[in-house]
């Protein structure tokens, strides 16, 4: 077990990190400036610094490479040692390097979890049937591939790692060749296949968005209607109790979309951690065809992707500022808190979705300028925004 795992288990109340190697091409840091070994050094180090420790740091993984491992002994003993016992391995592949593609080979053979990297382009075959992220030597594409692998270790880190698999399979590891795997490679999904499941998932998410919507509209016409005959009574100088059950009288209207609101921003959270993984895995396949083979529908959908982002990040706001306004309403009365504790989660839910849709505004729009077909699509329906509602 690793080493994170064995210091826990003397403090139980100690919170357990999982441990995380890293191997890929190194080169040599003291090789001369400008010769191929200082160059793969400092190309490998942009990779690890800016795509595998800042998505580690998000999770609170410490990752360590195998030229930065402090320990006395064989280094090629400690990297089996590392191989062997990590909870989570992550591998650049890039270049097909041979002592990396050796520890690869006895990670996956132990079994292990492994994440695998690699530069588009430069993958060798056998290795690039393996599900990889993969990334240009560019700020953008490297951000991208950081937040890709982001979501790869937050879903390890809160259910579990899962070993290598091949594209196309559903087995957890590579398996023999054989009628069986022909037949399961031939059942998996298509352009088109991919492409429908993805727009059936953003309808879903559209769904959300308009419930979210509808909930808003009704809370705010519950406080339109009450707040004359608060307001009166504030006037009146009417006692606390008669504003108290005035206070109540809401409270009760309040409670239901209220509940709404929540239980929408809930699902529509939920279905955006489901989409995501697969929306980036259309953008892949149309980024593996060639220019005049990305046709109009994967020039829709990446219309449609950005319109969604644009939708979120318009209601984003609007919710924001609607949850300013109900977090001073609530103020007044603790008959307030069940219905503002809701509209305050529900909120707090939207804006930790619209923290992460960057990268996928950023990925469709350069797939769609890059695109003949970008032209085609300029006049598609927008989706529908959550609901403006000001502060009066």
């Amino acid at each position: 077990m690793s080493t994170a795992t064995d210091a826990a288990a003397d403090d139980p109340d100690r919170i357990t990190v999982p441990s995380c190697f890293v191997i890929g091409p190194i080169g040599d840091k003291y090789a001369e400036h400008g010769s191929s070994e200082r160059r793969l050094y400092e190309e490998s180090l942009r990779v690890y610094d800016e795509v595998v420790r800042a998505a580690c740091r998000e999770h609170g993984l410490s990752p360590l490479r195998a030229d930065a491992i402090a320990d006395t002994g064989e280094i090629t003993d400690q990297i089996h040692r590392r191989l062997q016992d990590d909870d989570i391995v992550i591998a650049d592949v890039s270049g097909g390097n041979p002592n990396v593609t050796y520890e690869l080979g006895f990670r996956i053979g132990r079994g292990k979890p492994v994440i695998l990297i690699g530069e588009s382009g430069r993958l060798p075959f056998d290795i690039a049937q393996l599900r990889t992220i993969r990334f240009r030597r560019n700020e953008s594409s490297l951000h991208e591939a950081r937040d890709q692998l982001s979501r790869v270790l937050r879903e390890g880190v809160t259910q579990g790692f899962r070993t290598a698999a091949y594209v196309g399979t559903t087995a957890s590891g590579p398996s023999a060749t054989n009628e069986a795997d022909d037949e399961e490679v031939d059942d998996a999904l298509g352009t088109v296949d991919l492409l429908a499941h993805a727009e059936q998932q953003m309808e879903s998410a559209t769904t959300d968005i308009e419930a979210m919507g509808e909930a808003l509209l009704r809370i705010a016409s519950v406080a339109e209607e009450c707040t004359p005959e608060m307001d009166a009574a504030n006037e009146a100088k009417a006692s606390a109790s008669a504003r108290l059950a005035l206070v109540e009288k809401f409270s009760t209207a309040l409670a239901e979309p209220a509940a709404a609101f929540r239980a929408s921003a809930d699902a529509f959270v939920e279905c955006m951690e489901g989409i995501e993984a697969g929306i980036h895995t259309t953008f892949d396949m149309i980024e593996s065809l060639p220019l005049d083979e990305r046709d109009e529908d994967s020039m829709r959908f990446l219309q449609q992707t950005i319109e969604l982002v644009e939708s979120i990040r318009l209601g984003t706001t609007h919710v924001t500022e609607f949850g300013a306004v109900i977090k001073t309403v609530v103020g007044y009365s603790r008959l307030l808190r069940v219905p503002g504790r809701d509209i305050a989660v529900a909120v707090r839910t939207v804006v930790s979705v619209a923290a992460r849709i960057d990268s996928l505004e950023r990925r469709a729009r350069a797939l769609l300028t890059a695109s003949p077909h970008s032209t085609d699509c300029d006049t598609a329906p927008s989706a529908p925004a959550l609901t403006h509602l000001t502060a009066s």
